[in-house]
């Protein structure tokens, strides 16, 4: 199968717009931004000394700036010309992640730290070398200067504090909702779905049929964990109720804050024990509705559904009628018209799981 083959998903039309609700969805929600100053020896406090503030990893979009534009930023600094607004958002616990501005904040205190030299300022000529090479005085103006920033703080809800982390990001090449996703709940729920889509079984399961540019593979997994979590009552205080991304968004936190490492490791083994049922009963068209001439994609709603039907080891104990029964319920599926178009919506969410718990109980 070709590179391009894998990009594209069956009912992915949500990967780029999940849940394109035309009402408020948070009509009462409390909003909290605060507008606040640092000074750099401060904020370099915050990184380096205190925990306090986390530089997010790369979204997997920005090329790291190179030398001239990190000489450009520290002579603006020197200059005393104010720099873009930093957006920070705020965890109850009181740290705080960058929501936009981290190259600025890393060239600032690669800076501090000697990590470059200044060359070949376009304004400041004379001004060569590192940090400490400076004279006293342009030192402690540095290490003065003002940045401004906006705090998004708790209670502001998660999809309020998502729908501002878009906005900031509209430059360049807008972020999709899973690398949004992956920049705003890093930990250990990206660690999950960085094994996972890395794995063998799901690797084989899927013929690799998922593309991993824009985080895809990410996403379908991501969905797949979600929703057996759900049904399997393995979440705390968490439900569907038809918006995608905030149900998302949920797990990720809750992976992230809510379980130990034994509970994530059950995820991986339920998941992975998935994959490796489908594909000793299915082989690796198992989440493909059948086409006429051509090969369909590999369908979104359809691997999640699949993948949790094959939680369950009873269904290998007779492949030959699993099979046979899987891929009559495929059909009805694909006839059903619930699996193009939008697919996340409660009632057709809930079609599909009823569905495969009915064929668990026939199995």
């Amino acid at each position: 199968m070709s590179e391009k083959d894998n990009e594209k998903l069956e009912g992915e039309s949500g990967f780029e717009m999940e849940n394109n609700i035309s009402e408020s969805i948070y009509p009462n929600a409390e909003i909290r931004v605060e507008k606040a100053n640092f000074s750099i020896l401060h904020l370099k406090r915050l990184v380096e000394d205190r925990k306090e503030l986390i530089l997010a990893p790369e979204y997997q979009r920005e090329k790291v700036w190179d030398p001239k534009q990190k000489s450009e930023l520290i002579e603006s600094i020197l200059m005393g010309i104010p720099i873009p607004i930093i957006y920070l958002f705020e965890t109850k616990e009181g740290t705080k992640q960058v929501i936009d501005g981290r190259q600025r904040i890393s060239t600032i205190l690669d800076f501090l730290n000697g990590k470059f030299e200044l060359k070949n300022l376009t304004i400041l000529h004379n001004i060569k070398g590192c940090f400490k090479q400076l004279e006293p005085k342009l030192q402690g103006i540095f290490e003065d200067y003002q940045i401004s920033s906006y705090i998004i703080q708790p209670p502001t809800p998660e999809r309020v504090k998502y729908d501002i982390f878009d906005r900031v990001n509209r430059g360049g090449t807008q972020l999709n909702n899973q690398e949004m996703r992956n920049a705003l709940y890093q930990g250990r729920a990206t660690e999950l779905l960085n094994d996972l889509c890395k794995s063998t079984a799901f690797l084989k399961a899927t013929g690799k049929g998922i593309s991993t540019k824009r985080m895809k593979d990410k996403y379908v997994i991501l969905r797949a964990i979600s929703f057996f979590m759900l049904r399997k009552n393995m979440l705390t205080g968490i439900e569907f109720t038809g918006d995608l991304h905030d149900f998302l968004a949920k797990i990720m936190i809750f992976i992230n804050n809510e379980i130990d490492t034994s509970k994530i490791d059950e995820i991986k083994h339920e998941f992975i024990k998935s994959m490796e049922n489908v594909y000793k009963v299915l082989g690796n068209n198992a989440f493909r509705f059948n086409g006429n001439a051509n090969k369909r994609p590999i369908n979104m709603a359809l691997f999640e559904a699949i993948s949790y039907l094959f939680t369950f080891d009873t269904l290998t104990n007779n492949p030959d009628f699993t099979k046979q029964k899987v891929n009559e319920l495929k059909s009805r599926f694909d006839k059903s018209g619930k699996f193009s178009g939008v697919v996340d919506n409660t009632p057709g969410v809930n079609y599909r799981f009823n569905e495969i718990e009915n064929l668990i109980k026939e199995l």
